[in-house]
């Protein structure tokens, strides 16, 4: 990522050394801390999840409701990056012993993108997703093949309808959850505005690694950014990703006609992960404000068919002071 000019190069550098000296070593601490409070969330799920003894699934979606427990607002900030430009609805349990099968032609009465992730209840370990751009279109219901064992259904809508059907699902061939229709208006998820005033000192213990992470990252191999800051990330999508100073402004250069065959969905974060704005980029050379914080953001580019491919260079960044 490039920087802009208005700062001496050795100015720049003085500044950087003296944010590492501190950063890096309350990052390694909140890194290792991180990994400990995941292990223990992932403990206490498996023997005290309610999930766990629930026989009957149930459609759920990612509201200020579903969040309103603590310790669910903890283990989702835990487990991966809000994705603010999609309405997420939570299917299951399911006890599955071949199968489980959704009903696409219903999804597709509500949204023209989704993508659907078959993931087991307890470690969350991913096993299978399906979404508009791997199906043919053609059949009313898609079945995925997994392994005996409980699982959950997470299902992203983008560019949703109001009201919103969430889709039938079969396990092993029988009914195991019927459709659900609710009320989606385009602004459903504006409560992630309010998620900041949530944040206390467990979660800026959890994620305080994630700004040094991406700011020094050049000093860290490529795979090992990518796997930490994107823990389940979507296959279909490609990430760019990074850490803005306070007084930074980020300026984003797409690639020719790139908005005629993909996507572009720009999220902003505080260095904690708590979400501060996000919206789609509908230009070739986009200037975001200036941050007011240190912060973070991610830039999500979609493909809108499935014979879309990306060019050899999707975008150029810049932060400008």
């Amino acid at each position: 990522m490039r920087r802009g000019k208005g700062m001496s190069d050795r100015t720049r550098k003085i500044n950087f050394e003296l944010d590492a000296l501190w950063e890096i070593p309350l990052g390694v601490l909140s890194f290792l801390f991180s990994r400990v409070l995941r292990a223990v969330l992932t403990n206490l799920g498996r023997y005290y999840n309610p999930m766990n003894k629930q026989e009957q699934p149930e459609w759920q979606t990612i509201s200020a409701e579903f969040l309103a427990k603590p310790i669910k607002l903890l283990w989702a900030m835990s487990r991966a990056r809000w994705n603010l430009h999609s309405l997420i609805g939570l299917a299951g349990p399911f006890n599955v012993t071949e199968s489980l099968s959704i009903n696409v032609s219903e999804i597709a009465q509500s949204t023209p993108t989704w993508t659907a992730v078959f993931y087991t209840l307890g470690d969350y370990t991913t096993h299978a997703n399906i979404s508009s751009l791997t199906i043919s279109g053609e059949n009313e219901w898609e079945t995925v093949k997994l392994p005996p064992g409980r699982y959950l259904v997470g299902l992203r809508h983008y560019h949703w309808s109001d009201p919103l059907t969430l889709p039938t699902i079969r396990a092993n061939g029988q009914e195991a959850l019927a459709a659900k229709q609710l009320a989606a208006p385009p602004d459903a998820n504006r409560f992630y505005r309010d998620l900041i005033q949530r944040q206390g000192v467990i979660h800026a213990c959890l994620n305080g690694y994630v700004y040094p992470l991406l700011r020094f990252r050049q000093w860290l191999p490529a795979r090992f950014v990518r796997d930490v800051f994107l823990p389940v990330p979507n296959p279909e999508t490609q990430f760019h990703y990074g850490a803005l100073k306070t007084g930074e402004r980020l300026q984003i250069q797409l690639a020719a006609n790139l908005l005629e065959t993909h996507e572009i969905f720009f999220s902003l974060y505080n260095r904690f992960c708590f979400p501060l704005e996000w919206y789609p980029v509908t230009e070739e050379t986009h200037l975001a404000k200036t941050c007011d914080r240190k912060a973070v953001f991610i830039i999500r580019v979609h493909p809108k068919s499935a014979d879309a491919t990306f060019p050899t260079e999707t975008l150029k960044l810049t932060t400008l002071l």
